[in-house]
């Protein structure tokens, strides 16, 4: 027999241990996975790996037992598709959330624009005003003066 088929040997047994619920290595509560074997059958990470339908298998008891506790287990195209759809969701909300801030900002602006052309206006009024403040208290301090009688 040769080393790799040694290897797939011991990580079979592993899976079977892991499946039957009574690893020696590993905490029989550990979620199944392939390097949750690889650690039961004291192999590296990544040894499994090397054996592509070993995972696959790993995948199926899995999903066994999953099925065996009344659980429903998704196909892995399905899940991405779900995780996919959210991340569009919470895409297009934070698009809308944007959109609705920029169009804030646009009025902010606006009404922004619109108060200091009204400021403008107002300082220029204030500048008329004065001046013509200041010309009638010139015209009435002349039209004093020359009703000022001289005392004899």
């Amino acid at each position: 027999m040769s080393k790799s088929e040694n290897t797939l040997l011991v990580l079979e047994a592993a899976l079977e241990r892991i499946a039957q619920g009574k690893p020696k290595r590993i905490p029989a509560t550990r979620k199944l996975s392939v390097r949750a074997v690889e650690e039961e059958a004291n192999l590296g990470n990544g040894s499994g790996y090397y054996y592509p339908e070993f995972v696959e298998k790993v995948k199926q008891v899995k999903a066994d037992i999953a099925e065996a506790r009344g659980e429903y287990v998704q196909p892995e195209i399905q899940s991405v598709r779900l995780k996919l759809n959210e991340q569009k969701r919470i895409k297009q909300n934070y698009k809308e959330k944007y959109k609705a801030i920029r169009d804030q900002l646009a009025s902010f602006a606006a009404a922004q624009h619109h108060l200091n052309d009204k400021l403008v206006q107002a300082l220029a009024k204030i500048d008329e005003l004065e001046f013509e403040n200041s010309s009638l208290k010139d015209r009435l301090s002349k039209l004093k003066r020359s009703t000022i009688a001289p005392i004899k």
